[in-house]
């Protein structure tokens, strides 16, 4: 299944693309009416959701082009961060292997939806932004010391992240909390794809084109850590909770890499993919502040 989060800003509610062009609205008496995604996934109702799609009949379908898609999920929980999970990636940022995941956190107010605007931050406080496409892994079930064999049973399915990061910000202080949590500085979404459709979470290629060029392009299989691995390393030291968000590292290509370093600007146009499970589309705009929430 395809799960989405449909509706203007702060008032989306859920969904499940039919036929790849309409939307089944999920607040409905039949399934409890669940707010979010994370409902859903927290009250275990994905097996009513398979026998409402059979059983359709009737209930309402929205054309998938004529609503706006928020991300996917609320935040309502943790956004845990994987850095230099690539190895391509290490090697341009000049930096040593990690002995062990690298984490890091991104704040539930830098998530944005896919096709949103991406608002730069004022000049006086970032310039340098860049970007990190990322294989997105959601938590489905309470998750706590977990053995890697048995990890990939707690994942509820992928996303795409955009992992935005302000690289001045970045290299002056010790940690990367505020350059990674700008306002909008996480798209994630499209869809959020079940784990059920994806056959080989490690097999899939992704992409990042600024303009038209491709900057970034690789595949999961080249992670450092696997999906497995992360989740049991992760839940060893904290509890993962239905709707937790792990965006698992970025490949080789970004902006900070290149010669000389190249950073997002006004009109930029950023085109996020990964195999099978769509595609973020979205133009950056300067800062304005009647724009801001």
């Amino acid at each position: 299944m395809k799960l989405v989060m449909f509706g203007e800003r702060y008032q989306e509610r859920p969904g499940v693309i039919i036929d790849d062009r309409l939307i089944l609205d999920l607040e409905i008496p039949e399934l409890e009416s669940p707010h979010s995604l994370e409902e859903l996934l927290e009250f275990n109702l994905l097996p009513e959701l398979d026998e409402l799609i059979a059983h359709r009949g009737k209930l309402p379908l929205i054309p998938l082009e004529s609503v706006r898609l928020g991300p996917p999920l609320a935040g309502l929980g943790k956004i845990i961060a994987v850095g230099l999970n690539y190895r391509e990636h290490i090697r341009e940022m000049s930096d040593a292997t990690p002995p062990n995941p690298l984490l890091f956190a991104k704040a539930a107010t830098s998530l944005a939806g896919p096709y949103d605007a991406l608002m730069l931050p004022p000049a006086e406080w970032a310039r340098e932004i860049d970007y990190e496409v990322e294989l997105g892994v959601v938590i489905g079930h309470l998750c706590h010391r977990v053995a890697v064999a048995d990890a990939l049973a707690y994942v509820a399915g992928y996303t795409i992240v955009n992992d935005i990061t302000a690289r001045d910000v970045q290299r002056a202080e010790s940690q990367w909390f505020r350059a990674k949590s700008y306002d909008g500085f996480c798209p994630i979404g499209p869809f959020l794809v079940t784990a059920d459709e994806v056959i080989d979470a490690h097999g899939l290629s992704l992409s990042t084109r600024v303009n038209g060029e491709i900057r970034q392009q690789s595949n999961t299989d080249q992670m450092l850590y696997s999906v497995p691995e992360l989740v049991s390393f992760i839940s060893q030291s904290m509890t993962l909770l239905p709707g937790d968000i792990i965006a698992t590292g970025t490949p080789s290509g970004i902006g900070a890499g290149m010669t000389p370093p190249t950073y997002l600007q006004p009109g930029d146009l950023l085109e996020l993919s990964i195999d099978g499970l769509g595609q973020q589309r979205y133009t950056v705009v300067s800062f304005h502040d009647d724009e801001m929430p």
